[in-house]
């Protein structure tokens, strides 16, 4: 019963209704004793003599147990980034196996099973290399669950889009494009649902709805926006003619006022990108400032913890990100996006650049 408050609660409903423990004891046909022993939690009775417990304050088991199978939205927030940090400081496998634990508690929470999904998405490279396949197979178990029991549209679609990452990352990309192709369709009316809710909010005389909305799928536009950006450099990576259009474009667009602090670790990918692509064309100089630029948006993003925030633009971002299930923290401890970080600077195809280049580089990433 470690995730119950069964203790606790039983002493408040016996204060709650004036009954002594002498009293209890009497009814239930135990001694004082045991029922000081369920009261501070040292130890709980057996199965029947619960009934008696809820028959007796009229309360049904659950009531007695104080069992809450759906966590609230903060509860949620906290145990995710509590696990997160965890997985940035004790070994996998123990940080898993209590999110495992957790999952069993609340298999019914399907808002927290989603956060279980991400939480392990980003999560699972961490595990030996041997284990990191049954990983992403749990995680496909969680997102099954969800859209086949929760009934809930929304997270009936994540749970659809946090699976096709997984099968992209066990290379089942014919079952991803079955999946998501229709979703995806440009055409399809889902695709204007944005902009109708705005009209809605501004209909309705709602305008603050309506500006925190214009902000939000404005942030999510110049992000899907930066996000195709390097989706084209991959595309045209042996073209360095039409790169090189592209990343000044990025450029133009990034140097904006505050558009690269908003999106940081859209930008950092960014940078990385085109880093490798000049790298694929051999020209040394641009790479490195390339990753120099990936070097100092990462670190920004340490100092800042990874926390997420608005500008003089976006003033109601904050708000949104609170509301938020996971809030504005990261989804992942800074000490495991700098390791990615490092990882990612060690790819072959950085090999081009001078000697002692890449070496500084990554001493300016270690640096404080």
């Amino acid at each position: 019963m470690d995730n119950l408050n069964f203790a606790q609660n039983l002493t408040m409903l016996r204060h709650k209704h004036g009954i002594t423990q002498e009293a209890l004891a009497d009814f239930i046909g135990v001694t004082k004793a045991s029922v000081s022993k369920w009261e501070t939690g040292q130890s709980v009775p057996d199965i029947q003599t619960l009934f008696l417990l809820a028959a007796y304050y009229d309360v049904t088991l659950d009531e007695l147990l104080d069992y809450r199978p759906i966590l609230t939205k903060k509860q949620i927030r906290s145990l995710y980034h509590e696990l997160a940090k965890d997985f940035a400081k004790k070994p996998f496998e123990e940080v898993f196996a209590r999110s495992q634990g957790l999952v069993k508690n609340y298999y019914s929470c399907y808002g927290f099973l989603i956060q279980v999904a991400v939480l392990w998405l980003n999560h699972f490279m961490l595990a030996a290399p041997e284990r990191q396949g049954e990983v992403l197979e749990e995680i496909l178990k969680l997102c099954a669950r969800i859209y086949g029991k929760s009934g809930d549209n929304g997270l009936c679609s994540d749970a659809i889009v946090i699976e096709a990452i997984v099968k992209l990352q066990q290379g089942k990309s014919r079952e991803v494009i079955a999946t998501l192709e229709e979703i995806c369709n440009p055409y399809r009316f889902a695709k204007k649902a944005d902009s109708l809710l705005f009209q809605a909010y501004m209909q309705s005389g709602n305008v603050i709805k309506a500006d925190a909305s214009s902000q939000i799928y404005y942030l999510e536009s110049v992000l899907a926006l930066v996000d195709s950006m390097i989706n084209y450099l991959i595309v045209h990576t042996k073209e360095l003619e039409k790169c090189e259009i592209l990343i000044a474009q990025a450029d133009s667009l990034l140097e904006q006022d505050g558009i690269e602090e908003l999106i940081r670790n859209m930008a950092a990918q960014f940078h990385y990108r085109a880093a490798v692509v000049y790298c694929m064309h051999g020209k040394g100089k641009e790479a490195a400032a390339r990753l120099r630029h990936f070097v100092r948006i990462v670190k920004q993003m340490k100092q800042t913890k990874m926390r997420l925030c608005g500008n003089v633009l976006f003033d109601r971002l904050e708000e949104w990100f609170e509301e938020n299930e996971l809030g504005a923290e990261a989804v992942r401890d800074s000490a495991v996006v700098m390791e990615s970080a490092k990882g990612a600077l060690d790819a072959p195809v950085f090999s081009c650049l001078m000697q002692g280049e890449l070496e500084a580089i990554k001493a300016e990433l270690d640096s404080d």
